[in-house]
């Protein structure tokens, strides 16, 4: 299952600019290095390493907001709330 791919328009305006802002920096650095060599270690570090660490993170951080929400709330209310499927929601709420 995916999630849908509709944007999300409760995400707040000024949360959604730094988290892109910081995104770019961590470009406009790689674009910073002159040295070809350095620059194209330094972007596999990025992709290889850095990224898939921030991925896991983020599940991570869905899996948990999943989790508290289901505290008080059905597996179709959480869904309905974050616009995502049942089943969805249920492999987020499972880590998966």
């Amino acid at each position: 299952m995916t999630d849908t791919p509709a944007p999300l328009p409760k995400v707040a305006p000024g949360v959604r600019a730094a988290m892109a802002a910081h995104i770019e920096a961590a470009l406009a650095c790689l674009d910073s290095i002159p040295d070809p060599v350095d620059r194209e270690v330094t972007a596999r570090a990025l992709a290889d390493d850095l990224l898939p660490e921030a991925a896991r993170r983020v599940k991570s951080v869905r899996g948990e907001a999943v989790v508290e929400l289901r505290e008080n709330m059905k597996l179709r209310e959480v869904a309905e709330l974050l616009g995502l499927s049942v089943p969805r929601v249920d492999q987020l709420a499972k880590g998966k």
